[in-house]
């Protein structure tokens, strides 16, 4: 059985999924869904044109021309669009980055700074990077399609951290963000075999009040709550991507009890793991 995951997370982890926001409707290549929800991957929702409201972790923000909102999977948030919008969503796993675009996405993870207004003089350049994004994703002929894919959201990343930086109220000094990003890396690689705190705290060769700080500056949750939700996260994606049980699935994450699974698993989604499969099926 794990190998078989194993194949199925890294095919699904390439992917880049890139929708259009067209007159406040989806163009649309995967489900989306403008209830209140989390998702199991990240995204960057950019409007070009219009107005309206998103909650974003019990923030309500009020959106406009030129506006960015970066939401990490753990995420709860809700979008309402009116007929004016116009904008991308982009989807994607942290798994498709180099290590370099990694440390770009570390960016989405602090939810009250989620969202930022893209200076005048750029939107409609990075509009232009959304639609050269758009294009190679609707189009499949391309030989490296998921290099091109890949490229472009680098360049994208690349252009919001400029865009953060200006927004940010305070300066996060390199040797926090440089911990911050070991300790997201080593959750990813060994989350399925170590869920508990003292295995990343020994690795890193830090104190649990120093990672705390970090982790909670950064991501807005505790390292422990972290490691939690990235395995949970990761269970969702495999619910919804594969045809495995649950019962494999919660073993693949690294959770042996299924029903203390199935309990974390829906205080952190808000429904059973085969509640939210159902869910799945009906999209």
């Amino acid at each position: 059985m794990t190998p078989h995951l194993d194949k199925l997370l890294k095919g699904y982890d390439r992917n880049i999924i890139v929708d259009k926001i067209c007159d406040g409707e989806y163009d649309t290549y995967s489900p989306h869904s403008t209830t209140l929800h989390r998702h199991n991957y990240f995204q960057i929702v950019w409007i070009a044109k219009g107005e309206g409201i998103h909650f974003v972790e019990q923030h309500k923000y009020q959106y406009h021309n030129g506006s960015l909102f970066l939401l990490a999977p753990h995420f709860m948030h809700q979008i309402e669009y009116n007929k004016e919008v116009q904008g991308y969503v982009v989807s994607f796993s942290d798994t498709c980055l180099d290590s370099h675009q990694f440390q770009l996405a570390l960016q989405f993870y602090n939810s009250q700074q989620c969202f930022l207004t893209v200076p005048d003089s750029e939107q409609e350049l990075l509009n232009t990077e959304f639609q050269h994004l758009h294009h190679y994703f609707s189009n499949s002929h391309y030989v490296d399609q998921s290099s091109l894919l890949q490229n472009y959201l680098h360049i994208i990343l690349t252009k919001i951290k400029g865009f953060s930086e200006l927004h940010q109220k305070r300066v996060v000094s390199a040797s926090h963000q440089e911990l911050l990003g070991q300790f997201v890396m080593l959750v990813r690689d060994n989350y399925r075999q170590e869920k508990n705190l003292q295995f990343y705290l020994e690795k890193l060769a830090v104190s649990q009040r120093k990672l705390s700080d970090v982790v909670s500056l950064g991501t807005g949750i505790s390292p422990a709550k972290f490691i939690e939700q990235y395995a949970l996260n990761e269970a969702a994606r495999l619910i919804s991507f594969s045809t495995y049980s649950i019962k494999e699935i919660a073993a693949y994450v690294g959770y042996m009890d299924n029903s203390y699974f199935s309990r974390g698993f829906k205080k952190h989604f808000g429904k059973t793991p085969i509640q939210f499969k159902e869910e799945v099926v009906k999209r």
